[in-house]
């Protein structure tokens, strides 16, 4: 599956979280961990470069807490940009999933929240899992996977994974928002032909046509069913509504309860 995972860490308290995940995503066939921690560039305060051996050691020791047989961690301090640094941090290292928490734990230390978190989506050329920093999540289990998709080819790269995913998870779930009330048979049909080739690929896959919005349509229907994975493409255009999967991945992203895994087109 993820064979070397890439994690962000800015060692707020919502590490515990992170680690929670991370045990999760390594029990999946992981052979390395990275730890990054980012001296960040955005803030009037940067931290100056005299503070990199401490931010080292203290990585170090979040390294020794996730020791297990036959895994690898190694630890990297970067300077510049968050979301620039993680994604180039990725490429060099061969990692093949980042993860990265998507909200903030307070008002100035915004590390996690909106902006890196959403440039790390756009930049990213590799998998990347959002992590929801809330307690509610701990504890969170593999019962539904829900891939939402476009039809586009752009989106090939998340249906993709999602197949492969999919032995993980009790249920499958894959959705298409679009016109889905009465005067829309053509782009109802033409969403479910394309959900019906999706489920001769995953076993089991159930299928559904969302009507509305997808950026809230998706949204909604994966609290409903309280989905515990959304799997979305990173930029596609939908064939029958003109919008962009970049602005749904954003929205969903931002609104989602659970975590979401961003799929570039290469998946």
């Amino acid at each position: 599956m993820f064979k070397h995972i890439l994690v962000a860490v800015d060692f707020s308290p919502a590490w515990p979280l992170l680690q929670a995940r991370l045990k999760r995503l390594t029990g999946w066939g992981a052979e390395r961990v990275t730890l990054v921690h980012v001296l960040s560039s955005r803030y009037p305060a940067t931290p100056e470069e005299t503070h990199r051996p401490h931010y080292e050691a203290r990585l170090k020791e979040l390294a020794g807490d996730l020791a297990a047989p036959g895994l690898t961690i190694d630890t990297e301090v970067r300077s510049g940009e968050p979301g620039a640094v993680l994604t180039e941090a990725a490429s060099d290292l061969g990692a093949d999933l980042l993860l990265l928490g998507c909200r903030g734990h307070n008002r100035l230390h915004e590390f996690f929240l909106g902006s890196t978190a959403l440039d790390t989506a756009r930049l990213t050329a590799q998998p990347l899992w959002l992590e929801p920093v809330a307690e509610a999540l701990v504890g969170a289990d593999s019962r539904l996977m829900m891939l939402a998709t476009d039809g586009s080819d752009a989106v090939g790269g998340a249906e993709a994974l999602a197949a492969r995913l999919a032995p993980r998870f009790q249920r499958r779930l894959a959705v298409t928002a679009t016109c889905a009330s009465e005067g829309c048979d053509r782009e109802i049909a033409d969403a479910q032909h394309h959900l019906d080739d999706i489920a001769r690929r995953i076993e089991g896959l159930e299928t559904r046509v969302l009507d509305g919005d997808p950026r809230h349509a998706i949204v909604e229907e994966a609290r409903r069913e309280q989905v515990d994975l959304i799997v979305i493409g990173k930029r596609g255009r939908n064939r029958i509504q003109e919008f962009l999967l970049g602005s749904t991945a954003e929205a969903i992203a931002r609104d989602a309860h659970c975590p979401v895994l961003v799929v570039p087109r290469g998946g």
